[in-house]
């Protein structure tokens, strides 16, 4: 892949948008982690096949740390979730 054929693509990757329709923050949240993880994890991909450039690794580097906070991210909210869910649980049996 070239440069500029990576330049595209990076940037059709970075301008997609999420869709949100989640009236839960819990929910919303989840699936919005789960919408950059997915983002953060083509752009890696993309970088690794014009991994020559200095820029590019540079980059490949920042989204491996998002991709990483996207992914706590993603289980804070999981757990979040399982919380909520144990605490109706228990609300309701008692």
């Amino acid at each position: 892949m070239t440069r500029k054929e990576f330049e595209k693509l990076r940037f059709a990757i970075e301008s997609e948008k999420f869709q949100d329709n989640f009236s839960d923050p819990v929910s919303y949240g989840i699936q919005r982690a789960a919408f950059e993880r997915e983002k953060f994890t083509k752009l890696i991909a993309a970088g690794q096949e014009v991994m020559n450039m200095q820029t590019t690794r540079a980059k490949m580097e920042q989204w491996k740390r998002q991709l990483a906070r996207a992914t706590q991210s993603q289980e804070r909210f999981e757990r979040l979730r399982e919380d909520i869910a144990g605490s109706r649980r228990d609300a309701v049996s008692a």
